[in-house]
């Protein structure tokens, strides 16, 4: 079996910032199994890489713990 070229349309190759303005970070717990406990993260940035090959791009995030 030969790996067949994973093409999606208009991808591109690069490197953005996380735009925290147009972002949220949050998080969801369960309490008790009955309820929901949702909470999000004020202060954050990040990176999103895409590579040439989709299955090599990588995200990074770094979140401030004392802004929830």
């Amino acid at each position: 079996m030969t790996p067949t070229a994973t093409r999606i349309p208009g991808y591109v190759a690069g490197t953005w910032d996380i735009d925290p303005v147009h972002s949220h970070t949050g998080f969801v717990g369960r309490h008790m199994v009955v309820s929901k406990v949702r909470g999000r993260f004020e202060k954050f940035e990040g990176q999103i890489a895409t590579a040439v090959g989709p299955l090599q791009s990588s995200a990074t995030l770094s979140v401030g713990m004392n802004s929830v």
